[in-house]
């Protein structure tokens, strides 16, 4: 299973390819001569005015006009939402390219290098097909042709090309992610992830170890064992390692993803109508094995871990039954009393032991684990929860940079104190109100004392039924991947802090 590589040729400098339209960006609030003159009416009318994601296109000239909207609100943010669309309809156009203009007013007022990363970006994304196993896909898949940015001020080209070069290593692993998430599971098992995480390891030069069930039974990963129990499909702990020559970091980053790559609910078996979107529980797994991927590559000189716990949920008559005791790898004992809030019982097992084993500085887990989230931020943000201020304001730091929104909410001790268990040390849920705390509150006891750990629920980023906000079209966004390099990147050169 290879990676996704991007299908378009990305570069700086001017466009020599026949087949090609100039995009150029405009503000509202200083449209260019050229255009009010030869298209007045147009722009009396209202056809176009240059509002935020308009566009118009002078097909004599093959120029794509793109309104950016008033100046004084023009964001990088702004920006990469309307190259998602352009990515789309490349898909469409047949080896049809781009020259892109990038004004002295978008290279002064914003990131040279972050705007062309987050245009490129967006673009790769919107033009990736998620339709792989349709057949008019695999008998026509698109063809594009080359995408160029061409900039007024020189000066800019230097920090144009870094931000390219970023790209071309990230996009490639945000799709890959993508790519596995929208996979049905009767196409990517738990033995599929191994497959993808060895491929991952073997282009990115990592280290893997793979741990099947009779190995998760010796190291005693009874949540993983427990999942698992119903299905036929026997579970892993994947571990991909990271280690820089010369690390200008000597502090260690461990990522832990959820990876059930379906979640039935279990015996607690979940209402019928949305169940086939359950194939998207593995989504933060499918994070951060592309995460480290893309930080090998790019070469970030941080020591990085990204370990995943992989198993299917299902109600077969071995499954794990409501009220059942197990017990963990840490030896605490938990009582289940919903087999729907299974993804913090592989979570638990996966942070005791690479707390262990690893002792990494820094802990990051990625879950799409509960509902709850999407009610508190909807769509358009994931919730970090976290033990650690110094951890909170990197990812903060992160968030911004790599425009993957993230919101800080509580850790209180109050917020776990309905997981207490009248038979067992704890039990896996502790009602509606503020679910996704108190399920964050449950992963921290699985976190040894040291660690700056931090929780995000990606519940509500990782995939649309709809466009909407920061993704165009339905399905897998590849949330994680931007937000986790940027952050080793903060870890990079503030020398781990």
């Amino acid at each position: 299973m290879k990676i996704e590589r991007s299908k378009i040729n990305f570069s700086i400098g001017k466009n020599t390819s026949k087949n090609i339209y100039k995009v150029i960006p405009v503000v509202k609030d200083s449209l260019p001569k050229e255009l009010e003159t030869k298209f007045a009416d147009q722009i009396r009318s209202g056809i176009f005015a240059g509002e935020s994601g308009q566009s118009f296109i002078d097909e004599s000239e093959r120029i794509i006009y793109l309104g950016l909207g008033n100046s004084n609100k023009v964001s990088i943010r702004s920006v990469a939402q309307i190259f998602l669309s352009i990515g789309e309809k490349l898909r469409k156009w047949d080896s049809v390219g781009l020259e892109i203009k990038l004004t002295r007013f978008l290279t002064k007022t914003l990131s040279t290098s972050s705007l062309v990363y987050q245009i490129a970006n967006s673009i790769d994304l919107g033009a990736f097909p998620i339709n792989v196993l349709a057949k008019d896909f695999k008998e026509k898949k698109p063809k594009f042709g080359n995408v160029s940015f061409v900039l007024e001020d020189p000066n800019a080209e230097k920090s144009a090309k870094a931000g390219l070069d970023k790209s071309r290593s990230v996009s490639k692993y945000v799709n890959g992610a993508r790519y596995i998430a929208h996979l049905p599971a009767n196409h990517f098992t738990p033995e599929e992830f191994v497959s993808r995480s060895k491929e991952i390891a073997k282009e990115a030069g990592l280290k893997i170890t793979v741990m099947d069930e009779p190995q998760l039974k010796k190291e005693k990963m009874g949540g993983i064992l427990a999942v698992s129990q119903g299905s036929d499909k026997k579970p892993k702990m994947i571990v991909l390692e990271y280690n820089p020559p010369k690390a200008k970091s000597k502090k260690k980053l461990a990522l832990i993803g959820k990876g059930l790559t379906f979640d039935s609910g279990g015996i607690s078996i979940k209402p019928a109508q949305d169940m086939h979107e359950m194939k998207y529980d593995m989504c933060g797994a499918a994070a951060v094995i592309h995460a480290i991927g893309a930080i090998a590559e790019l070469g970030i000189s941080v020591p990085v871990i990204a370990a995943i716990g992989v198993a299917e949920n299902m109600p077969d008559a071995a499954a794990l039954k409501p009220g059942d005791v197990y017990t963990a790898h840490n030896g605490l004992t938990v009582e289940v009393q919903n087999t729907d809030a299974e993804g913090r019982l592989v979570l638990g097992d996966v942070l005791s032991y690479i707390g262990k084993k690893y002792k990494p500085d820094y802990m990051i887990d990625l879950a799409t684990l509960t509902g709850a989230i999407i009610i508190s931020l909807g769509h358009e943000a994931a919730g970090v929860m976290s033990n650690s201020d110094k951890l909170r304001g990197l990812l903060d730091e992160a968030s911004a940079s790599s425009d993957e929104r993230t919101w800080n909410l509580p850790l209180w001790d109050e917020y776990g104190e309905d997981l207490k268990s009248d038979i067992a040390d704890l039990r896996n849920i502790a009602g509606r109100p503020g679910g996704s705390l108190s399920a964050a509150k449950y992963l921290e006891r699985f976190v040894d004392s040291g660690i700056d750990w931090a929780h995000i629920d990606i519940a509500g980023t990782a995939w649309r039924k709809k466009a909407s906000g920061t993704q165009i079209g339905n399905g897998p966004s590849g949330y994680g991947v931007r937000l986790l390099v940027d952050l080793a990147e903060k870890l990079e050169k503030n020398r781990g802090v």
